[in-house]
């Protein structure tokens, strides 16, 4: 995939570092906190086109342990995490989003009808997949059990590729994930609808794990 930018991710990172410098004054505040999190959310995702970029370099140059180590950072850390910071602010919550959904609804069936629809929405945007990934959105609990599960597939495929000798088949994938964004939609599983978590620690840790290699990934350092 591509993951070019058309701005200096370098600059993220500074925002992210001047936001948490700033806490301890401004942490109160609930526009701070959503803030944080937005700048916390876009350095993490930087942070995972760096860790597929590793892992695209290492399966393409037959390096099976380094696959495994970036791909385990990406799959068992780093998605996980960002499902934990999401997760402490109630306008990052999946649940919200599905609730919503349905408390428009006149009748449980409707209900019913309506969360689907929105999980479509953010999901495949159509029965097969029709725009996918069109309207994608970073929630607590869509990172999780979404792009978690559909990462941890892509990581998996890649090692069985190289442990088997076989080359891996773009086509073959994408039927597999298929059925995990399907089963998504179709689950029904319910989501929290109030915040859980300290949003200021869970963006340090991030900020105190990540930071100075996110510095070293990025071209252009610090700002």
């Amino acid at each position: 995939m591509d993951t070019e930018l058309w701005y200096n991710a370098s600059d993220v990172y500074e925002a992210w570092r001047l936001l948490l410098s700033a806490s301890a004054e401004l942490g109160s505040s609930p526009t701070f906190r959503y803030d944080l999190v937005d700048v916390t959310r876009q350095a993490a995702q930087q942070l995972v086109s760096d860790y597929y970029l590793s892992i695209r370099r290492a399966f393409q140059s037959h390096a099976l342990p380094e696959l495994l180590t970036a791909g385990g950072v990406l799959v068992y850390d780093l998605l996980p995490e960002l499902d934990s910071l999401l997760s402490s602010h109630s306008l990052f919550l999946l649940g919200r989003w599905l609730e919503g959904a349905r408390a428009v609804a006149t009748s449980d069936r409707e209900a019913e009808q309506y969360e689907l629809n929105a999980r479509n929405q953010v999901t495949l945007w159509g029965p097969s997949g029709n725009i996918l990934d069109y309207a994608n959105k970073q929630l607590g609990g869509l990172v999780l059990d979404y792009y978690g599960v559909r990462w941890s597939l892509f990581v998996s495929a890649l090692v069985e590729s190289l442990n088997s000798g076989s080359p891996f088949h773009q086509d073959q994938f994408n039927q597999a994930v298929f059925q995990v964004e399907r089963g998504f939609v179709y689950n029904k599983k319910r989501y929290p609808v109030v915040p859980a978590g300290d949003t200021l620690e869970i963006s340090r840790k991030l900020f105190l794990k990540y930071y100075p290699s996110a510095l070293r990934r990025s071209p252009a350092g610090p700002a």
